[in-house]
Protein backbone atom coordinates (compact mmCIF):
# COMPACT_ATOMS: atom_id res chain seq x y z
CA UNK A 1 0.00 0.00 0.00
CA UNK A 2 1.53 3.21 -1.34
CA UNK A 3 1.23 6.01 1.79
CA UNK A 4 2.60 9.32 -0.29
CA UNK A 5 0.54 11.62 -2.04
CA UNK A 6 0.08 11.34 -5.95
CA UNK A 7 1.22 14.16 -8.18
CA UNK A 8 -2.44 15.16 -9.52
CA UNK A 9 -3.45 15.24 -5.78
CA UNK A 10 -0.62 18.16 -5.08
CA UNK A 11 -1.67 19.95 -7.89
CA UNK A 12 -4.86 20.24 -7.06
CA UNK A 13 -4.47 21.48 -3.95
CA UNK A 14 -1.80 23.96 -5.29
CA UNK A 15 -4.55 25.23 -7.48
CA UNK A 16 -6.68 25.35 -4.73
CA UNK A 17 -4.47 27.41 -3.13
CA UNK A 18 -3.66 29.58 -5.54
CA UNK A 19 -7.50 30.71 -6.63
CA UNK A 20 -7.67 31.52 -2.90
CA UNK A 21 -4.35 33.89 -3.36
CA UNK A 22 -6.10 35.31 -6.07
CA UNK A 23 -9.45 35.97 -4.62
CA UNK A 24 -7.99 37.26 -1.25
CA UNK A 25 -4.97 39.66 -2.44
CA UNK A 26 -7.46 42.67 -3.93
CA UNK A 27 -10.02 42.45 -0.74
CA UNK A 28 -6.30 42.14 1.52
CA UNK A 29 -4.39 44.90 -0.15
CA UNK A 30 -7.82 47.28 -0.33
CA UNK A 31 -7.54 47.16 3.04
CA UNK A 32 -4.72 48.16 4.21
CA UNK A 33 -5.68 50.87 1.74
CA UNK A 34 -8.40 51.80 3.51
CA UNK A 35 -6.52 51.46 7.06
CA UNK A 36 -3.65 53.58 6.29
CA UNK A 37 -6.34 56.09 5.14
CA UNK A 38 -7.72 56.23 8.34
CA UNK A 39 -4.59 56.26 9.88
CA UNK A 40 -3.61 59.41 7.75
CA UNK A 41 -7.14 61.39 8.36
CA UNK A 42 -6.79 60.77 12.38
CA UNK A 43 -3.47 62.11 12.24
CA UNK A 44 -4.33 64.96 10.62
CA UNK A 45 -7.52 65.54 12.93
CA UNK A 46 -5.02 64.94 15.88
CA UNK A 47 -2.67 68.11 14.36
CA UNK A 48 -5.27 70.52 13.48
CA UNK A 49 -6.77 69.75 17.44
CA UNK A 50 -3.40 70.82 18.68
CA UNK A 51 -3.15 73.78 16.37
CA UNK A 52 -6.62 74.65 17.59
CA UNK A 53 -5.34 74.94 21.22
CA UNK A 54 -2.26 76.65 19.89
CA UNK A 55 -4.61 79.46 18.43
CA UNK A 56 -6.51 79.97 21.41
CA UNK A 57 -3.51 80.48 23.42
CA UNK A 58 -1.27 82.29 20.73
CA UNK A 59 -4.02 84.92 18.94
CA UNK A 60 -2.42 87.88 19.36
CA UNK A 61 -0.04 86.42 16.68
CA UNK A 62 -2.67 86.34 13.92
CA UNK A 63 -3.79 88.57 11.65
CA UNK A 64 -7.72 90.00 12.20
CA UNK A 65 -7.51 90.84 8.97
CA UNK A 66 -9.88 88.06 6.81
CA UNK A 67 -7.90 86.08 4.28
CA UNK A 68 -4.90 86.33 6.38
CA UNK A 69 -2.78 83.04 6.70
CA UNK A 70 -0.53 81.72 9.72
CA UNK A 71 1.62 78.21 9.82
CA UNK A 72 2.40 76.38 12.85
CA UNK A 73 4.33 73.20 11.98
CA UNK A 74 4.48 70.55 13.98
CA UNK A 75 7.60 70.51 16.48
CA UNK A 76 6.25 74.23 17.53
CA UNK A 77 3.10 72.21 18.38
CA UNK A 78 5.42 69.74 20.11
CA UNK A 79 7.11 72.16 22.19
CA UNK A 80 4.25 73.72 23.35
CA UNK A 81 2.62 70.34 24.39
CA UNK A 82 -0.13 70.77 22.30
CA UNK A 83 0.96 67.15 20.44
CA UNK A 84 3.24 64.52 22.61
CA UNK A 85 6.38 63.87 21.63
CA UNK A 86 5.47 60.72 19.48
CA UNK A 87 6.05 61.20 15.95
CA UNK A 88 3.76 61.93 13.37
CA UNK A 89 4.61 59.69 10.33
CA UNK A 90 3.69 59.58 6.66
CA UNK A 91 1.93 55.68 7.26
CA UNK A 92 2.65 54.65 3.92
CA UNK A 93 6.74 55.45 4.03
CA UNK A 94 7.07 55.57 7.79
CA UNK A 95 9.29 58.36 7.57
CA UNK A 96 8.01 61.89 10.04
CA UNK A 97 7.17 64.52 8.29
CA UNK A 98 9.87 66.87 7.95
CA UNK A 99 7.89 70.04 6.85
CA UNK A 100 4.22 69.67 7.43
CA UNK A 101 2.07 72.15 9.61
CA UNK A 102 -1.47 73.41 9.87
CA UNK A 103 -2.51 76.18 7.46
CA UNK A 104 -4.58 78.55 9.57
CA UNK A 105 -6.94 81.19 7.70
CA UNK A 106 -8.86 84.13 9.50
CA UNK A 107 -12.22 84.25 8.24
CA UNK A 108 -15.06 86.43 9.61
CA UNK A 109 -14.75 86.12 13.59
CA UNK A 110 -13.32 82.32 13.28
CA UNK A 111 -10.32 80.19 11.73
CA UNK A 112 -9.96 77.79 9.34
CA UNK A 113 -7.88 74.96 9.70
CA UNK A 114 -5.89 72.92 6.75
CA UNK A 115 -3.24 70.87 7.34
CA UNK A 116 -0.50 70.32 4.98
CA UNK A 117 2.21 68.33 3.97
CA UNK A 118 5.02 70.99 2.44
CA UNK A 119 4.89 73.80 4.08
Amino acid sequence: MNKGYSLIELLGVFVVLAILSIIAFPIISDTIKEITESGKLSQEKLVIEAAKGWVSEHTSLLSDEVGSTYEVDIPTLKEGNYISQEKIKNLSNKQEYQNACVKITTLEHKYSYEFDYEC
